[in-house]
């Protein structure tokens, strides 16, 4: 595995975010691709997501090995000690988009690995660091690291055929959200346990910035 972490300019520390390169190589991205798009075949194993008119797993096998096989090198680009939370395996479609939004508490420090695509050209992830809107290009096998309940980050219209993006979420051991290892759950690879939710506030708009209401952002995945 060969991994080069972008320039000073981009440093964690300073920018709230960085860039891994090269996390694996080439047969590796194939094979990841090809297993996320064959689980299309089993009705039922992604969900479709409204908002982001995407294909959605939560807790792919697949992407809980991701968790836990980078999380030292995520500790190492964030000079952190973590706790993984969750994962989440997604499929992107002609249409697609991902409002401009911070992540959950679970989501304390998080990294999109680009896993393939069909596209014409490159679709980048948007990111706000130091009051500054700038685009980050990954190919398969890049990884951006960033403070996921911190930093806002976005995509715009997606025009290609298809784009898959697995996103990993860990939590600070020093800091206040351990509550959130595992995401609630029993251990990495478990399902999720499904909580009732209070209504109050399910109406208004969510924290993370997207402009929608609660329920039907953030909402949908604590419920």
């Amino acid at each position: 595995m060969t991994t080069v972490i972008q320039d000073q300019e981009n440093n964690y520390r300073n920018a709230g975010y960085a860039v891994v390169r090269n996390c694996f190589d080439s047969t590796s991205m194939a094979v990841m691709r090809d297993y996320a798009l064959l689980q299309r075949e089993h009705p039922g194993y992604y969900n479709r997501e409204p908002i982001t008119s995407s294909l959605d797993r939560y807790a792919d096998v697949m992407a809980e090995s991701l968790l836990l096989d980078l999380q030292p090198l995520i500790e190492r680009t964030t000079g952190r000690e973590l706790f993984a939370s969750y994962s989440w395996l997604r499929i992107y479609y002609p249409g697609s988009n991902l409002p401009r939004h911070i992540d959950r508490k679970s989501c304390e420090v998080s990294a999109s690995l680009t896993i393939g695509f069909d596209a014409d050209k490159d679709w980048p992830l948007w990111v706000q660091s130091n009051d500054r809107d700038i685009p980050i290009k990954l190919a398969p096998g890049d990884l951006l690291v960033y403070d996921g309940s911190d930093v806002p980050h976005w995509r715009e219209e997606f025009d290609g055929r298809y784009w898959i993006q697995v996103f990993l979420h860990y939590v600070d051991q020093q800091g206040d959200q351990t509550a959130y290892r595992f995401d609630g759950r029993p251990a990495i690879g478990a399902p999720k346990i499904r909580r009732s939710v209070r209504t109050s506030g399910r109406n208004k708009p969510c924290h993370c910035g997207s402009g929608l209401k609660f329920k039907h952002c953030h909402g949908r995945i604590e419920a």
